[in-house]
């Protein structure tokens, strides 16, 4: 269901978390309640992996930092314009409670925690975080004139009827705090799909992804594909047999993944909607920046939305290359964050404002903007926390006077 801006900055209560006792991570200095009809700005305190006291009844999402004591967690917002304090419920996955000695110990659905943000929203904004990036060492090497181009093309969407969705994974050792709850993830999220789209004919496929032998001998493979099924049951096994090893260096060889995806048996016909998720932690090698570029286009010849998903570890080139792939095929960036607890600290993205919602909802919500043509915000229970200072209408200042829209 479509949710406009200031429904949500209106009617935005408690946050629907799991029961229970938590201690955890202030992320991004999680921002006071709505009240009088706008939001407080968020507080002190960054998404990293240090924060000042708090406490919830009923957070489960707090803690997994590595260092430093615990803050408030997510779901502060507090009714009627108080501050951050207090949330309770119920969710629909089991979430334990989290303490700042480690991450969550429970695996399964409904734990991670995301942010979305769309740069073809935001095209000015995207123009001058290209530019103060420039010269990074292994960008993909994108002329602004193929991003123009790029935005112009994806400025309508088109609905379509059925969808094709596949997964690439880094499975490198450096994923491993974090592999386990994201094939449990994704092994569920087919059936939440199922449930909100039952007409979309879904077919899921998986493609896993290391490093080569040049830069890492000891890796079992460098890239391995599941190709499309229809069966839930069958992509849920497919992905839960999946686990990290191998990588050696930080670098891995995603641009091969990307490679791979275009190889699987995806439909044709114009009513498929194309997308997959890209998810990783560390980005390609610098000598790779061209084939990392080639592996972008082909995904976008071959009419797939590419929805990039940063998990811990990410670097500045790893967010430049995944947003540059998200505004070069049509998709919208997605990044993992602190307030599951779970994994090491993740990167603080580039961007002024954002909503938290769990990973799960995210890409559920991104399938229904896929399948309708139109945007579609989040739920309000949905929202467990909004990063910077937006108002009522949706739009963060950027501290030179002009504005950005929150996704």
């Amino acid at each position: 269901m479509t949710k406009t801006w200031i429904g949500l900055a209106l009617s935005l209560g408690l946050c629907a978390c799991s029961s229970g006792t938590s201690s955890g991570l202030s992320t991004n200095g999680g921002p006071g309640a709505p009240g009088g009809g706008g939001f407080t700005p968020a507080g002190p305190g960054g998404d990293t992996s240090s924060g000042s006291s708090g406490s919830s009844s009923g957070g489960g999402f707090g803690g997994g930092s590595s260092s430093g004591s615990a803050g408030a967690p997510v779901g502060a917002f507090a009714g009627g314009g108080a501050s951050a304090g207090t949330s309770t419920g119920t969710t629909a996955g089991t979430m334990a409670a989290a303490s700042d000695a480690g991450p969550v110990q429970q695996v399964g659905t409904g734990i991670l925690t995301a942010g979305i943000w769309d740069d073809s929203l935001n095209y000015d904004f995207f123009g001058h975080y290209l530019a103060s990036h420039a010269q990074i060492p292994g960008a993909p090497g994108f002329a602004m004139a193929d991003y123009d181009a790029a935005h112009t093309e994806f400025a309508r969407r088109t609905a379509r009827s059925v969808v094709d969705v596949a997964l690439v994974m880094d499975t490198t050792g450096s994923m491993g705090d974090e592999i386990a709850y994201l094939t449990a993830e994704f092994a569920g999220i087919s059936s939440s799909i199922g449930a909100a789209f039952p007409n979309a004919d879904q077919r899921w496929a998986l493609v896993v992804y290391r490093d080569t032998p040049d830069t890492d001998q000891g890796d079992e493979y460098v890239v391995r594909s599941f190709d499309f099924t229809t069966s839930a049951q069958t992509f849920a096994a497919t992905v839960g047999a999946q686990s990290a090893g191998g990588g050696g260096d930080y670098p891995e060889s995603p641009e091969l993944g990307l490679e791979q995806l275009t190889q699987l048996a995806w439909r044709s016909d114009p009513s498929v909607a194309k997308l997959a998720f890209w998810i990783g932690d560390a980005p390609h090698h610098d000598y790779r920046a061209a084939a990392m570029k080639k592996a972008i286009v082909d995904v976008h010849a071959a009419g797939i939305h590419l929805y990039p998903v940063s998990a811990s570890g990410t670097d500045d080139l790893l967010e430049l290359t995944m947003r540059s792939a998200a505004e070069i095929t049509g998709g919208r960036y997605l990044f993992l964050t602190n307030d599951s607890g779970v994994g090491d600290p993740h990167k603080v993205p580039e961007i002024p404002c954002y909503f938290v919602t769990r990973l799960e909802k995210a890409i559920v919500r991104v399938v229904g903007m896929e399948l309708s043509g139109t945007y579609v915000g989040p739920d309000t229970a949905d929202v467990l926390r909004v990063s910077g200072n937006a108002s009522t209408g949706g739009a963060c200042s950027i501290g030179d006077g002009g504005t950005v829209q929150i996704f």
